[in-house]
């Protein structure tokens, strides 16, 4: 009888939790919020209600999510979805998709997130729910302008607002809105004429205004931090400075009092930059200066390298080059540990995904007949065996690039073989591509090989930022680089590699060197027709030499050998 009335009391205890953390995130009070949800997380596992336990993972990753603790958030979602799934529960399914398409944007891994929101939509119309529907759509419009894609990115935004007007949904519609504010904003930048840019910038001037009323009606004084933020970059890309100063002063007023310390320096680099358009170099130096020590001792590189970057540009047109220079070698340390930490976050969630993975397997098996089990045995066993070779492997140090952070050769021999046979067994598909850098000598003759460096680096982090986490990337040596394909037929793979060196052609190579510029030529080659990994990468040699004969900034598939 006590047994039962300590679980009854933990039950209650649950659900009063995370009523007070779905309070919280109504609020925009996400720690205070996080700190509820995990306390109603431990009361559900001890009162042993799956579907409670569920929901308070949900709120816990969509907190965490909202005070920048991506990682985890991906961790308790992951756990999150086998229980709603159990629970044949669509709509929490759906939230839950949302919530980690956005922490993996978070940490770079857009494939995924892209994965996860195709999944979140299709929950929402089993669900029938306009409104999870409305943050499936936001979300993967978010995710289409995290990958650059801002006219797709528009197009879901737009649609996830018409279906929160048509139910009357204000957080979905602030959230819409919000982020069509932010989207076009930003593309205003990249517009094809002053006129284009004014138009995106008035359309996102009403839709800041409109969000920044339905902010104020809330109460919500996260969301009301973020309108005003928004809507005084708008205004200083307008031209209306004044406006867009007090915009950002409430903003920082609202950031301060709350502890909202990322939007805080945000706002701090906002208020440099409107200094900087209105040729006050001095007071936007003093400014940025300000948030860079404000912002030093954290772990938000981005944010640094933002600052940096932003410093040398002012210092070079004041003329003060010592000071641009060295703003400047600032940034390269930077962008190598945001790699590095790109790199061990992807490691450190793929081996949690396994870890999940392989506990649901395991209690899946428990509740098979023994004569099942006694089949899967042997199979589990060597899955088990060859997961743990492999996060023993991604930890090697031995099998990383040093420059740039990809996989090295020694990796490449060591895991290819294992593809092909894989491949072969299953009848997937596989790609490989041999990536060599056009004319990288003369960039080293010209600009020294720190240059050089630099160049291998960025390219390494244009194959990232375009590739999936599941294929291999890896520099074979010098300005060599090799793509794996994994599940990935020759065709689609040909579109990868075009877009991969369009990349390449279009980025911004002045950044690195004045004058810079840089191509790329592929070879690619279909690595299920090869049993013998030594002939796949001669193929692909092959196919990469013909696209050096025919002109370089190109990509030349292999043809299929019988």
């Amino acid at each position: 009888m006590a047994t039962r009335s300590t679980k009854q009391a933990r039950l209650d205890e649950a659900r009063s939790a995370l009523a007070a953390a779905d309070d919280a995130r109504r609020a925009g009070e996400h720690r205070r919020g996080a700190e509820l949800a995990a306390q109603a997380l431990a009361a559900a596992r001890d009162a042993g209600p799956l579907r409670l336990q569920a929901s308070a993972l949900n709120l816990l990753a969509l907190h965490e999510w909202r005070i920048g603790h991506a990682e985890s958030a991906i961790g308790h979602g992951l756990q999150a979805l086998p229980l709603f799934k159990r629970n044949r529960d669509a709509a929490g399914r759906s939230q839950v998709l949302c919530t980690l398409a956005m922490a993996y944007n978070d940490v770079g891994l857009h494939g995924d997130a892209l994965a996860h929101v195709t999944k979140a939509i299709e929950a929402a119309r089993t669900a029938a729910d306009p409104s999870l529907m409305s943050w499936a759509l936001n979300r993967t419009g978010v995710t289409y302008e995290m990958m650059g894609d801002c006219d797709r990115a528009e197009r879901f935004k737009l649609q996830a607002l018409e279906i929160a007007r048509r139910v009357g949904g204000s957080e979905e519609m602030f959230s819409a809105l919000n982020n069509l504010c932010s989207l076009l904003h930003a593309a205003s930048d990249k517009a094809a004429t002053p006129q284009a840019a004014q138009e995106l910038l008035l359309r996102g001037l009403a839709h800041g205004q409109e969000a920044l009323a339905l902010a104020s009606a809330s109460g919500n004084t996260h969301r009301i931090a973020i309108s005003h933020g928004n809507l005084g970059m708008v205004l200083l890309r307008l031209g209306r400075y004044d406006e867009s100063l007090t915009h950002m002063d409430q903003a920082g007023e609202l950031a301060q009092r709350h502890g909202y310390r990322g939007l805080s320096l945000s706002l701090i680099a906002d208020r440099a930059m409107l200094h900087d358009r209105r040729g006050e170099l001095d007071a936007a130096i003093a400014m940025y200066e300000q948030a860079l020590a404000q912002a030093h001792g954290t772990d938000d590189h981005t944010m640094l390298a933002g600052l940096h970057e932003a410093l040398h540009k002012i210092y070079k047109t004041r003329g003060d080059l010592a000071q641009a220079l060295a703003h400047h070698e600032a940034l390269l340390p930077l962008e190598r540990e945001q790699m590095k930490q790109r790199a061990d976050t992807q490691a450190r969630l793929l081996l949690n995904r396994l870890e999940l993975e392989q506990a649901q397997a395991e209690a899946d098996r428990a509740r098979l007949d023994a004569e099942v089990q006694r089949l899967r045995a042997s199979h589990l066993e060597t899955e088990n065996r060859q997961l743990a070779v492999k996060a023993m492997e991604l930890g090697r140090h031995a099998l990383e690039d040093q420059l740039t952070g990809l996989a090295n050769r020694r990796r490449v021999d060591h895991e290819l073989p294992g593809q092909l046979a894989a491949a072969r067994e299953r009848r997937g598909a596989l790609s490989v591509a041999a990536v060599d850098l056009d004319h990288f000598k003369q960039v080293n003759d010209r600009y020294g090989h720190a240059v050089g460096d630099d160049v291998l680096r960025a390219v390494a982090r244009i194959l990232l930022d375009n590739t999936r986490s599941s294929d291999l990337l890896a520099r074979m040596g010098g300005e060599e680089f090799l793509v794996l394909f994994v599940g990935t037929s020759i065709t689609a793979a040909t579109d990868i590699c075009e877009r991969l060196r369009t990349a390449v052609e279009d980025f911004d190579w002045s950044r690195i060197a004045p004058g810079l510029g840089l191509t790329i030529s592929i070879g690619l080659c279909d690595a299920v027709t090869s049993s013998d990994m030594r002939a796949l990468l001669e193929r692909a040699d092959a196919s990469l030499y013909a696209a050096k004969r025919a002109g370089r900034n190109r990509v030349e598939v292999a043809l299929t050998s019988s």
